[in-house]
């Protein structure tokens, strides 16, 4: 991916991976990122936010998509 923006931020690691699925079955490129670090003993609730990147030229198709699902 050459120009990765930030598309969501999530509260856990599941939701956006979720989502990303979601952006990929749609033919969006997409990829997490996590701080597991962050992760409550392992209980999946983080308190840093769970980011979700898409290419720049997906931003608005992407965003659109996430809101349609209630992703965001």
């Amino acid at each position: 991916m050459k120009n990765p923006v930030l598309a969501a931020q999530f509260s856990n690691p599941m939701q956006a991976n979720i989502a990303c699925g979601m952006l990929e079955s749609a033919g969006i490129a997409a990829f997490v990122v996590t701080d597991e670090m962050a992760t409550l003993y392992g209980a999946g609730s983080t308190w840093a936010p769970v980011r979700l990147y898409v290419e720049a030229a997906d931003l608005e198709q992407a965003t659109a998509l996430l809101k349609e699902h209630g992703d965001i």
